[in-house]
């Protein structure tokens, strides 16, 4: 057991490597054949390491190919998910995981900080609205909101002015 873990976690590593070097398909294929339903638990730290140390177009890659099989919710940097999104100009379910993770903490101040990196990107200001909307942020998510509408973003501009109370 001890031998498959070190396995495990050297291939992981050799994995991350790859990736962060700019081999991301090499890497992707070794954490493809590395990773089981019989370790994923002991494999899913890798992933958090990849967001924290990637390129952004890397680590965009790496989720969309392989990302479905990791829990980046538990990572402590998932606010780059999101910002790693924006910079490539792609929206992903791995967005809509990475603010629930944040609003989830209760971590305003961590949409404070991805909020810059969004830019005007309409589908994420329209996000992020609801997710400040859920922290009780009223004022910042009809900010968001109107922004996300201006930006061309139809179910923003319907809700302009309902920004809902139910959550307090």
């Amino acid at each position: 057991m001890v031998t498959d873990t070190y396995e495990l976690i050297k291939s992981l590593t050799e994995a991350k490597e790859r990736i962060i070097d700019g081999y991301v398909k090499q890497g992707i294929e070794l954490i493809e054949k590395t990773v089981s339903s019989n370790n994923i638990s002991q494999a899913n730290w890798v992933i958090c390491n990849i967001i924290d140390a990637a390129k952004c177009e890397y680590l965009v890659e790496v989720l969309d190919s392989i990302g479905k099989i990791f829990d980046i919710s538990v990572c402590g940097n998932v606010k780059r998910v999101i910002s790693c999104y924006a910079k490539v100009g792609k929206y992903s379910e791995f967005v809509d995981i990475a603010i629930n993770s944040i609003v989830n903490r209760g971590k305003k101040d961590q949409l404070d900080k991805v909020l810059n990196d969004v830019g005007n990107n309409g589908e994420f200001l329209y996000k992020l609205s609801l997710a400040y909307e859920k922290l009780h942020d009223l004022k910042k998510a009809q900010e968001l909101r109107k922004k996300a509408c201006d930006s061309g973003i139809p179910e923003a501009c319907e809700n302009i002015n309902q920004v809902s109370t139910s959550y307090s």
